[in-house]
């Protein structure tokens, strides 16, 4: 039999004992004192004094009957009190909840508890006991406190149609010790949450350095490619000259100049190499002459916009990060409508730089998206090792790259 059922047994039991001793009492008094039967009167009054004796001695009854049934059960402090006993010894973290369920449910013998434990957000970390189980009656909740502050709440459904302020009272026994468990609860869990934002920000982390070790092979690559491409037979054709100078001495003044065209030729093509990797105009006529020379060479059309560019130019580390982002972001584009409208603006705590690129076709959107992943990547792994952040929305058939970048030693403003 459930608990609670034997408790209101046991309770119906006393006091059909009081009653019984009542009306034996009554009984002996008329036999004493009128012979021949209980006079009505009699009857009346003892079923009176039984009913106010019932109604007195509720709350003593049920106590009684509790403590013979479940003993130290019946105590909510002291089963808190035994729970956290519990979590001193061997109890899991991870185990608290669910026990502080039970015993909650167990202790006011109701059908359904929960324990709600309030995370940080407005989340909530909850517990029924028993498991699954639905809504019943009217929910009797108490808030619990640990050093002043609200850590959850415990909540007993009462099915009983009246009453709830003894479920309340042993609620609130409950709730005094049940304030640390609880604390300690809501603690891991923030713990927790911690670690795997960390560990979610280490695998951000290394999958960025991965990219950029990856772009910067490829940029490597690149460059030693098209030294081999353009420097290489230069120098190749200047050897080769001198060579034939040395076996025909007299073409060899035809031959020398000659190969000092190729020389010059591949020396002209490192410097242009050597432009790409940092331009000297960016250095001397910041952002704008920058990308001025680098839309000459390499053939795209750009319409810049700068707004108080003194700002800018005061943060050298920020203004080579705004041009290489612009340049990754344009060098990539297709070969039809090279027309871009570039617009960088400057306040006094931010530069946001506006990059809008026309959406593939779809005929060659699968052979373009590999390129356009690689190079948001690139542009966001760039910004975001300065403190800022990279937003791309498509709109009206156009993508739209937005980048911001703190200024000196600003934050992000909200």
């Amino acid at each position: 039999m459930p608990d609670r059922r034997r408790v209101t047994a046991l309770v119906l039991a006393l006091r059909f004992v009081v009653a019984l001793l009542a009306f034996a009492g009554a009984a002996a008094w008329s036999a004493r004192s009128r012979p021949g039967g209980m006079p009505v009167w009699v009857v009346v009054l003892t079923m009176a004094a039984v009913g106010a004796v019932f109604a007195l001695t509720a709350g003593p009854l049920t106590r009684v009957a509790e403590r013979a049934v479940l003993r130290d059960r019946a105590d909510g402090y002291q089963a808190g009190h035994a729970l956290l006993r519990r979590m001193s010894t061997a109890l899991p973290v991870e185990d608290v909840l669910p026990s502080l369920a039970e015993t909650t449910g167990r202790t006011l013998q109701v059908d359904r508890s929960e324990v709600r434990v309030l995370l940080d957000g407005g989340q909530t970390l909850s517990q029924v006991w028993p498991e699954r189980a639905g809504a019943q009656g009217a929910p009797v909740v108490v808030q619990v406190r640990h050093d002043g502050d609200t850590v959850g709440e415990i909540e007993a459904d009462v099915t009983r149609t009246a009453g709830g302020r003894r479920e309340a009272a042993l609620l609130r026994q409950l709730a005094g010790p049940a304030g640390l468990a609880m604390s300690t609860v809501r603690l891991t869990a923030e713990l927790q949450r911690r670690a795997a934002s960390l560990a979610r920000l280490n695998d951000q982390i290394a999958a960025s350095n991965r990219r950029i070790g990856q772009a910067r092979q490829h940029e490597s690559d690149a460059i030693t490619a098209e030294i081999r491409a353009r420097v290489d037979p230069c120098l190749d054709a200047a050897a080769d000259l001198i060579e034939s100078a040395l076996l025909t001495p007299a073409d060899a003044p035809v031959l020398i100049d000659q190969a000092r065209e190729q020389v010059a030729q591949g020396l002209a093509e490192l410097r242009n190499l050597a432009r790409r990797i940092y331009p000297p105009r960016l250095a001397d006529g910041g952002l704008a002459a920058a990308l001025e020379g680098w839309q000459l060479r390499a053939g795209v059309g750009v319409e810049l916009a700068i707004e108080d560019d003194s700002r800018l130019r005061a943060d050298p580390a920020v203004e080579s990060c705004v041009y290489f982002l612009l340049v990754a972001a344009l060098e990539h584009r297709p070969a039809a409508g090279r027309r871009q409208s570039v617009t960088v603006a400057v306040n006094a705590d931010r530069v946001e730089v506006q990059v809008d690129v026309p959406m593939p076709d779809p005929a060659r959107q699968n052979a373009n998206r590999s390129i356009d992943q690689a190079t948001v990547a690139a542009v966001t792994d760039r910004v975001e090792a300065f403190g800022g952040s990279i937003t791309v929305t498509v709109a009206d058939g156009r993508r739209t790259l937005r980048a911001w970048l703190p200024l000196g030693q600003e934050g992000r403003p909200e």
